[in-house]
């Protein structure tokens, strides 16, 4: 008790019953070779968290100290942080977690203080954490960001990580109380930037909840906060107009959260309270927001461009498949079968019209499909350039890259669907991520993948969707077969138990994407997304079609999550 702590532990709790325990047991795992002391604030909870405070303050008097207010203070309009915690601490360094969030990493105020100690022009060590959403028990990394120092203008901008994540200097933690502004976090972090450097490590060492139950959880009530929050940070640090402007971005979102939770609760004076402030905000977007619900189709165009797509398609005529005399040829593969042949040649049109035009574009049918069930209009395209082969077994949606990968075992093979039709330069953005990338797989549409708070997958629909967050090669990326997908030479052993036709008919016969994609886990293959504007290529009208998509069972009735339960016992990894 009379050693003077190197480390305060801040920790400021409100109705948090069903946390407090996990975030102070991520307190009390920190290995370190310095003293600590942990203050906690309880700011008169009513749900059991005080009691819960009160055992752990029992068993632990020489290391935690409980603040247990009688009466609400926030409530009465005071900052607790520094009427109350900061003056009760007694450390060089502050580091702060909130009640519903909590540490995972026993190395964290070892490694962060550390950081600190040898480098004293920095003033505060941050690290990455996981976001939980409560909701659902997905878990997603905070940032993407890798190492580097955090400007002013970066922290003014946005949030850049968590409460949770921070170790700072005390130094300047009394002048910044006797200003007449509030101590938020954002406001802290960017006062302490005036004074010297912030450091950001990609490590993740804690949890940030997010969802029902966590402090901003109330839309409605965050919107009016953040609209303080956003008036105080312009009003003492003068930000430039840019810097303003994106903050305005980010509280008109706010504003339109708020908004849609008070229609949704009936809160009818927040609803047009909410719906004032946006408008005065920014009224052009608030007027944009109106049309964009009430018009979206009329106002995004997106109908009548599929429309006029499958239109012109029908009218240019087809490119015949030149020469190119590339050291590795570019080979489009792609399967179909008789449902789909109606269509099939507005498809091929699409790939034959390219910007980069491909060395062959081979079509594969079941061998049960006779060359005299082909249309005329696809039987004529092989004048074009367009081979069919009538090989396969019933192996579905593989049929595109399972007989292509070893027929041209030496070429780039680009598989596609047969049921979209492909902009004109598909190819050309694959074919230069390739070069780019020439070790990866390359694929204009990805899905990420997520996980839930115990590191299992998450359900198929609760992943990232055609995400557009990282063009570099990784582990998480699935490349999806309708965009259209670059594989290199020889990028997977078509010798191995994975090209065994009866283990993919066992296991994952109509999601040829899951199989790919534990294929390339097992095998450390990592995917890339080739950056475009249109990931989804337009879809070819066609009533057929959509009767026999599979993406409507896979998706639609969660066969996938069925196919990557199969894919896991079958290839013993766990993605």
């Amino acid at each position: 008790m009379n050693t003077q702590p190197l480390v305060s532990i801040l920790c400021a709790t409100y109705n948090q019953k069903n946390f407090i325990a996990q975030t102070i047991e991520g307190f009390l795992m920190q290995k370190v070779n310095f003293p600590i002391e942990i203050i906690i604030h309880d700011d008169a909870s009513t749900d059991g968290t005080t009691e819960i405070i009160a055992q752990y303050a029992q068993k632990y008097p020489n290391l935690i100290k409980a603040i247990l207010q009688k009466e609400n203070q926030y409530s009465k309009i005071k900052d607790i942080w520094s009427k109350f915690i900061y003056p009760s601490a007694k450390g060089k360094y502050f580091a702060e977690c909130e009640g519903d969030d909590y540490w995972t990493d026993p190395n964290k105020l070892q490694r962060q203080v550390d950081f600190l100690e040898s480098h004293p022009d920095y003033i505060l060590s941050t690290e990455n954490a996981n976001v939980l959403f409560t909701e659902t028990n997905i878990i997603k990394p905070f940032s993407t960001e890798p190492e580097h120092d955090v400007s002013l203008d970066d922290l003014l901008i946005r949030r850049r990580f968590p409460t949770a994540s921070v170790v700072y200097r005390n130094t300047y933690i009394k002048e910044l109380s006797q200003q007449e502004t509030s101590s938020f976090d954002t406001m802290m972090w960017a006062f302490l930037a005036q004074k010297g450097k912030v450091h950001f490590n990609p490590i993740i060492s804690s949890v940030y909840r997010r969802g029902s139950g966590v402090t901003e959880s109330n839309k409605i009530k965050w919107a009016y906060t953040n609209e303080r929050y956003n008036k105080e940070i312009t009003e003492f640090f003068k930000p430039n107009k840019s810097v303003i402007k994106e903050r305005n971005k980010a509280l008109y979102q706010d504003f339109r959260n708020g908004i849609k939770a008070a229609k949704k609760q009936g809160k009818r004076n927040d609803y047009l309270k909410l719906s004032a402030k946006a408008f005065c905000l920014s009224p052009l977007s608030y007027i944009a927001d109106i049309f964009k619900r009430r018009w979206k189709k009329y106002i995004t165009g997106e109908e009548k461009r599929i429309q006029r797509a499958n239109f012109w398609v029908k009218f240019q005529p087809t490119k015949k498949l030149a020469p190119s005399h590339r050291e590795t040829p570019i080979v489009v593969s792609l399967t179909s079968y008789p449902a789909r042949f109606s269509t099939l040649h507005l498809c091929l049109k699409s790939i034959f019209n390219q910007t980069l035009q491909a060395d062959k574009i081979v079509l594969y049918l079941d061998k049960t499909v006779s060359l005299q069930d082909v249309p005329k209009k696809i039987l004529d395209m092989r004048d074009k350039g367009l081979e069919i082969r009538t090989i396969c077994e019933n192996i579905k949606p593989h049929n595109k890259y399972f007989y292509a990968m070893q027929e041209f075992s030496n070429a780039i093979i680009i598989t596609v669907d047969d049921d979209a039709l492909y902009s004109k330069d598909c190819i050309e953005s694959l074919y230069r991520n390739f070069k780019k990338y020439p070790n990866c797989i390359s694929a204009r549409r990805v899905h990420k993948t997520t996980h839930l708070l115990d590191g299992t997958i998450a359900p198929y629909k609760l992943w990232d969707l055609e995400y557009k967050k990282i063009a570099t090669p990784s582990s998480d990326l699935m490349a999806t077969g309708v965009g259209g997908v670059l594989y290199p030479p020889h990028i997977f052993n078509t010798n191995s138990d994975y090209f065994k036709i009866e283990n993919i008919q066992n296991h994952c016969l109509n999601a040829d994407d899951v199989w790919l994609m534990f294929i390339e886990n097992r095998e450390g293959i990592k995917v890339c997304w080739a950056p475009n504007k249109h990931p989804s290529p337009y879809p070819i009208i066609s009533d057929k079609i959509n009767d026999f998509a599979l993406s409507n069972d896979n998706v639609e009735n969660n066969r996938n999550d069925y196919f990557i339960e199969k894919c896991q016992s079958f290839f013993k990894i766990n993605i």
